[in-house]
């Protein structure tokens, strides 16, 4: 029972890791330094608990159940999940193996799918329930991976930029690496955290088209990378 869990609980981002991989045609990433930001992503879990509970410690209490769903799940986990992933994501910017864009994707997906393996193991062993980890098999994790991709997406064009000289072009991307990210996460957890069915497929509709837009975005990039100084290798 134990390690059947556990497999239910890491196969989804096992299973994403790997496509976003194979997709990197151009120049495969170290191994080592793969894991060193996946890890990171897991372990950015501890501070974004802390953080999310002394953030839930100063909702006000007297707040309407909107209110609160939306000062919680639309902004404070969002910022909080988010800013964690974005900093284990950022350890890589002076890595010389992150010289080509769809690295920025590569590298920003192990961030999130680091995160999202650590909460989906949670979930999955607290409620010892196999219905709870297919149901976050195909929303949660792949909703994190979403994250991770435009994160990445923008990441990697703000690095770029920042190599040829635009700076002011690298401050907005790095802001939409975050912010965009933070924008889906909000909109997916406040859409499932209000007793509304109407909402709540709203929520899941908005899921299913972000994954889709994650697919093409993805591909894109992956077809298109370009290195840093300009140059392109197919």
């Amino acid at each position: 029972m134990f390690r059947a869990l556990l497999w239910a609980a890491i196969l989804p981002s096992g299973i994403l890791c790997k496509r976003i991989l194979n997709l990197d045609k151009v120049e495969s990433e170290p191994a080592g330094l793969l894991w060193k930001v996946f890890l990171l992503g897991c372990l950015s879990c501890v501070p974004a608990s802390i953080l999310e509970a002394a953030g839930e410690s100063i909702i006000p209490e007297d707040l309407s159940p909107t209110a609160y769903s939306v000062a919680m799940f639309f902004v404070m986990v969002p910022l909080v999940e988010e800013g964690c992933k974005f900093f284990a994501l950022n350890t890589v910017r002076n890595e010389p193996a992150f010289n080509y864009t769809f690295d920025g994707i590569v590298y920003g997906v192990m961030a999130s799918l680091g995160f999202a393996t650590v909460e989906n193991i949670l979930y999955v062993f607290v409620s010892g329930s196999f219905g709870v980890a297919f149901t976050r098999a195909i929303l949660s994790v792949p909703l994190h991976c979403v994250c991770g991709v435009f994160m990445g997406y923008y990441y990697g064009l703000a690095h770029r930029n920042g190599k040829l000289g635009h700076e002011e072009t690298k401050v907005l991307y790095l802001l939409l690496s975050l912010l965009v990210p933070m924008l889906i996460h909000g909109i997916y957890d406040v859409c499932l955290s209000l007793d509304d069915p109407i909402v709540t497929l709203g929520g899941l509709i908005f899921t299913l088209v972000m994954f889709v837009l994650a697919v093409q975005r993805t591909r894109i990039s992956a077809a298109q990378d370009e290195a840093f100084w300009g140059g392109s290798e197919q």
